[in-house]
């Protein structure tokens, strides 16, 4: 019989585990039964993977989940309504989108905010502009939790000067994006520019992705970068004031 095991939150997964989880999947197969091992978490899921010191899991397919397009991230509000005999007007659902930036977390929020606005008739754009101050507050309140990881990793400055590379770019080249991280953290600490990016992508501040064949970063989510800019440039302000 075909043994699925899905497993979320795997970036938390102890070493020990690891290598029970690995031996088993390796009895498995070595019996010729089916398995599919799905592993879910953090951006840092295969750096922590590999800390194990096993290539099985490097041999594995990656599946960046990243932020969806706008077909996708259209269809992750409009398919449950529909699955309901519900419905969004085509104006309320691009805004939905335009404001969600793809990113599934917010498609979620949004989605919670929405099902209970019109029960019994398509959801307009009145209610998205109801839904709209609790929207911004929640990802506001998400935007803080990051911007303190952001200085527990003693990153903010770093962070403020990728998002300002950003500003108006939906990709970069890694060697721009580390060359404006040395340019930062030249002359402060020990922190060096590789560490730094990974953190920042451990963090989902920013995602690896290739494109044309190019190495390159895109925002993890656009409207953080934003986020980061204005607090840190107003901290910065009161610091200097």
């Amino acid at each position: 019989m075909p043994l699925l095991l899905a497993w979320d939150e795997a970036h938390q997964m102890d070493a020990d585990l690891g290598h029970e989880i690995l031996n088993t999947a390796r009895a498995l197969q070595s019996e010729g039964r089916p398995l599919m091992l799905v592993l879910a978490g953090t951006p840092d899921l295969p750096r922590h993977l590999s800390s194990m010191d096993a290539s099985f899991w490097s041999r594995g397919r990656q599946l960046p989940i990243g932020r969806l397009q706008p077909a996708a991230s259209a269809d992750a509000i409009r398919i449950p309504l529909e699955e309901h005999g519900r419905s969004i007007e085509e104006n309320a659902l691009e805004q939905v989108v335009r404001e969600s930036h793809g990113y599934p977390y917010f498609l979620q929020v949004w989605g919670e905010l929405l099902w209970p606005a019109a029960p019994n008739a398509p959801v307009t754009v009145a209610d998205v502009d109801r839904a709209r101050p609790w929207f911004a507050s929640l990802r506001d309140s998400y935007y803080d939790e990051r911007y303190e990881e952001l200085k527990r990793f003693d990153l903010v400055k770093v962070a403020r000067r990728v998002a300002t590379l950003f500003a108006g770019a939906e990709l970069r080249p890694t060697g721009d994006v580390e060359k404006a991280v040395s340019a930062t953290l030249r002359g402060a600490g020990s922190k060096d520019t590789r560490e730094a990016c990974n953190q920042l992508r451990d963090l989902g501040f920013i995602w690896r992705v290739i494109h044309d064949g190019v190495r390159c970063y895109e925002p993890g989510i656009p409207s953080l970068m934003g986020f980061v800019i204005r607090n840190s440039t107003l901290e910065a302000e009161d610091v200097s004031a």
